[in-house]
């Protein structure tokens, strides 16, 4: 009974690797593992959504008119040039569900997102990976392997390595023509947006999300920028109620605080640099990075990421283990960035364990 498409993913053996937080119930616990913004959504989202909470029973708006037009004013682009999804992974799929045929190949960096491949796979595509080297990017490679495919995932800023190709060289890749769909889902971290060059261009889908620094990642919301032609197909197969109207409303509602936005971008890059600074001084190298987290690599303490991890986790503080992230390796994990005094806990205790406490 199951399909073709179904049972060649299965037999991938591709899932998305969940972090350990999910099974974690202790109080007090602080989670520097996800990505999250530490500081949770603007007072004003918080308000609209208790307004909302009443019309609970009532479907939202499917074609999202007022989302849209805050999203276009936001990014400066026309609202034809928008679509939403239930989350931007909603709309990696939808993409690939459009442009994909069967056999399709799908160029994907090592190490990434673990989405890509999967909604690659679920739409009957065939990913061809290429790594990273010393996890800097080259255009020019890059480039040469571009033939054959459908399609390429590009993060910029990366999960997890938190960096890029910057806009000189995306603009020089989009000339091969190859659909590109580049997942800007820390963008407001580093400000270097593509999106501008995507109402024009016949190839470029940006990917944007509320989940990080706006801190909706509860209400699953994102929403894609792309030519017309490119979001009325997005548009014409994606489910009508597919965003919730809390989800909806909490997004207008972040979108009118810029204030708290900036503050929040300002704390997350000042905590950044610390961290990155800190952590250094303890012999570790720390990947320069432009989003809200830092990829580490913990063999200087003489230890893996899962055994560091785990006596983390002993002490309330959860990080993301990479040994499982394909092209990453046992000697690596990711660190969100968090709140001074979240920061402070994470580099005492990982003085201690090197100082074999």
């Amino acid at each position: 009974m199951i399909s073709k498409r179904v049972r060649n993913l299965l037999r991938s053996r591709a899932t998305y690797p969940l972090a350990r937080e999910y099974d974690v119930k202790t109080p007090g616990t602080i989670n520097l593992a996800s990505n999250e913004s530490p500081y949770g959504p603007s007072p004003r989202v918080i308000q609209a959504l208790k307004r909302e909470a009443t019309r609970a029973g009532l479907y939202p708006d499917p074609r999202a008119t007022r989302l849209k037009s805050a999203i276009s004013d936001y990014v400066g682009v026309g609202a034809k040039c928008v679509t939403i999804g239930n989350g931007s992974d909603e709309l990696m799929e939808l993409a690939c569900r459009a442009f994909l045929d069967p056999g399709d190949r799908a160029l994907i960096p090592l190490p990434t997102f673990a989405m890509y491949e999967l909604v690659c796979r679920e739409n009957g595509g065939i990913p061809k990976f290429f790594s990273l080297p010393n996890f800097e990017w080259k255009a020019g490679e890059i480039k040469r392997l571009l033939r054959g495919v459908k399609l390429v995932f590009l993060g910029r800023p990366n999960n997890p390595t938190g960096n890029g190709m910057n806009r000189k060289e995306m603009r020089d890749l989009m000339k091969v023509g190859k659909l590109i769909i580049t997942d800007e889902a820390y963008v407001e971290f580093d400000g270097d947006s593509v999106a501008d060059l995507a109402p024009k261009s016949k190839n470029l889908l940006v990917l944007r999300t509320f989940s990080k620094a706006f801190g909706l990642a509860g209400l699953r919301i994102g929403y894609a920028i792309g030519n017309p032609k490119i979001i009325e197909v997005l548009e014409s197969i994606r489910a009508p109620f597919n965003v919730n109207r809390m989800a909806q409303v909490a997004a207008i509602a972040a979108l009118e605080d810029m204030s708290y936005l900036r503050k929040v971008v300002n704390a997350i890059r000042k905590e950044r640099k610390y961290l990155r600074r800190e952590l250094s001084k303890l012999g570790l190298r720390v990947l320069p990075s432009d989003a809200n987290f830092l990829m580490v690599n913990v063999r200087p303490l003489k230890t893996d990421a899962p055994k560091l991890c785990d006596y983390l986790a002993r002490r309330g503080i959860l990080i993301r283990d990479l040994s499982n992230f394909r092209g990453a390796g046992p000697n690596w994990v990711r660190i969100t960035v968090g709140k001074p005094e979240q920061n402070k806990k994470l580099l005492n205790a990982i003085k201690q364990f090197k100082g074999g406490a």
